[in-house]
């Protein structure tokens, strides 16, 4: 009776083990594709954004095989592309993207070719601009 018991407590184990490695796996593809502008806000109280209103249209577009190209709609068309990398860090997910050359378009506090983006408790892209005094940039997987 023991050794029934402890080979259903092993199957049960390996059963809810296999299908939290599937659920991570799928999860993980989710951060691929379309990321799209949805929210600015500025450091100004009750300066947000949303919609047409918005200064300017953007989105990210991440590629499986490590690419990105990021594209803003203002007065006129402007495009950046590069590599990035997925950092996963406790429960956070974030991208660490390195623009190819220099562009308008990066939001950073460094002035640099970097920008980090992270998925915040919504499960919206947010841009770590904000942290030094840039806009607060939400974007949303369509």
């Amino acid at each position: 009776m023991k050794k029934m018991a402890i080979v259903l407590i092993l199957a049960l184990s390996l059963i809810s083990c296999s299908s939290n490695d599937k659920s991570k796996a799928s999860a993980g593809s989710d951060y691929y594709g379309k990321w799209t502008l949805v929210k600015i806000s500025g450091n100004k109280i009750n300066a947000e954004t949303t919609g047409s209103k918005m200064e300017w249209q953007e989105n990210y577009v991440f590629n499986t095989d490590g690419t990105f190209v990021k594209t803003r709609v203002a007065d006129n068309t402007t495009t950046s592309s590069g590599t990035f990398v997925i950092e996963k860090k406790d429960n956070t997910v974030g991208f660490a993207l390195t623009h190819k050359e220099t562009s308008p378009i990066i939001g950073n506090c460094m002035g640099d070719l970097s920008e980090f983006l992270s998925i915040n408790e919504d499960n919206l892209l947010q841009s770590s601009w904000q942290m030094c005094d840039g806009p607060g940039l939400l974007y949303k997987k369509l």
